[in-house]
């Protein structure tokens, strides 16, 4: 059984599409005032009480693109459309605390390691 942390739903809007750009399109959402510390954390995600799927959410600033606290959340497995949907989240584990990088390639690896650790947490559950 997971533990949840927290559980929220929030609306998907348009973003910068740097995520898609990184190799990790990410799902913006309309939230930013969650009672919650900042960090990189592994999400399960519903859209439209359809099919859950794992996922690495970031929550708070965008330090190397000088941006403020935003929430967006990558979906593993999950190819199309979400704008305007509701997605529901159940925060599930921290990996650990929003960073500031010295460029977007090293936040690329960052977020790698953050999907290798998403990857051996799914295996864990199956």
């Amino acid at each position: 059984m997971l533990k949840i942390l927290k559980k929220f739903q929030a609306k998907v809007i348009r973003g910068q599409g740097r995520g898609r750009g990184l190799g990790y399109p990410t799902a913006n959402l309309d939230k930013t005032d969650l009672d919650l510390p900042h960090g990189v954390y592994i999400v399960k995600t519903a859209i439209a009480q359809r099919k859950e799927h794992y996922g690495l959410m970031h929550f708070g600033p965008k330090a190397v693109f000088k941006e403020p606290v935003s929430l967006e959340i990558w979906i593993k497995d999950f190819v199309g459309d979400l704008y305007g949907a509701e997605l529901a989240v159940a925060v599930i584990k921290k990996l650990r605390e929003t960073e500031e990088f010295a460029d977007p390639a090293a936040l690329t690896a960052a977020i790698d390691g953050d999907r290798r650790a998403l990857e051996d947490f799914v295996s864990q559950q199956e």
